[in-house]
């Protein structure tokens, strides 16, 4: 038998900037940043909002704030609602405008940290809507809005950066077709939000690896849990095994690891293989 896959499904399609879509009539430079502030400190930040389109496009920016839940779905509050949120100390300039089709803008945005403000990372988001300002003739506007984002991060000092696996779960396939399924469960203990990344492995008696997977990078909040769930593909024997998973929160000089034993009761099938497409017919 071929050696086992293992398959890593992730709800982030884009890591820091989820708002940016591959569709958008505008675009934000840069779409993320991450600065280092004390307490008291004011930062100035300029943006660059740019329509490539061949069209006008009426832009209104906004501040909101956002958070993942525990599978990694985004979600949205009013600003200054998150317990860190940075969106009470931002203001920004201009609030609308139109850009011409090429065109770009700057938008600077201001954040006063305040004197007491908690250490850790608090964060927040700017978002540029995007609408053409002469739709066509009974075409309701919002079909030509769009929206993309500014995420900003700011690093109050101290920081402390800390995680562990809380627990790893696994449900056994009903079919031999089916995945084997294990959700890793993870917990930022620290007051930073993490890149977090690591492997994958699931090793047989014998501490030989018949499965392993690089976990794709992902950001966990500060004081937050996330799970990442895993999908164990065949073909693989029955027998005994050992799910491995390693992480790193960004320490270079260290990693969190956790163990799943289990047991396939029966072998694990390969996925069935996907339908050839239709052969094209030949003309005459």
């Amino acid at each position: 038998m071929g050696k086992a896959t293992v398959r890593f499904w992730s709800s982030l399609a884009l890591l820091l900037a989820p708002w940016a879509a591959a569709q958008s009539t505008i675009g934000v430079e840069p779409p993320v940043l991450m600065r280092e502030a004390q307490p008291g400190q004011t930062l100035t930040t300029d943006l660059r909002i740019t329509n490539p389109s061949n069209g006008p496009v009426r832009v209104r920016v906004s501040l909101g704030d956002w958070a993942y839940d525990p599978m990694g779905k985004i979600t949205y509050q009013e600003p200054g609602k998150l317990p860190r949120s940075a969106s009470s100390w931002a203001t920004f300039s201009p609030s609308e405008f139109v850009l011409e089709p090429r065109q770009s803008q700057t938008v600077r945005y201001t954040v006063q940290v305040p004197a007491k403000a908690e250490p850790g990372t608090h964060w927040s988001v700017l978002f540029f809507e995007a609408e053409n300002p002469n739709p066509p003739p009974g075409q309701p506007l919002a079909t030509f809005k769009v929206r993309v984002g500014h995420v900003f991060y700011l690093n109050i000092a101290p920081v402390q950066s800390a995680g562990r696996i809380a627990g790893i779960f696994g449900t056994p396939p009903q079919k031999p077709q089916d995945p084997f399924r294990i959700a890793v469960q993870y917990q930022n203990t620290g007051n930073a939000a993490q890149k977090l990344s690591g492997r994958f492995e699931v090793r047989d008696r014998t501490g030989k690896v018949a499965a392993e997977l690089d976990l794709e990078t992902m950001v966990i909040l500060p004081g937050s849990s996330r799970t990442i769930p895993i999908q164990l593909v065949g073909p693989l024997p029955a027998g005994p095994y050992v799910a491995v998973v390693v992480l790193n929160y960004g320490d270079p000089e260290r990693d969190v690891a956790g163990e799943y034993p289990f047991t396939l009761k029966q072998d694990l099938a390969a996925p069935p293989e996907p339908p050839a497409p239709p052969a094209e017919e030949k003309k005459p």
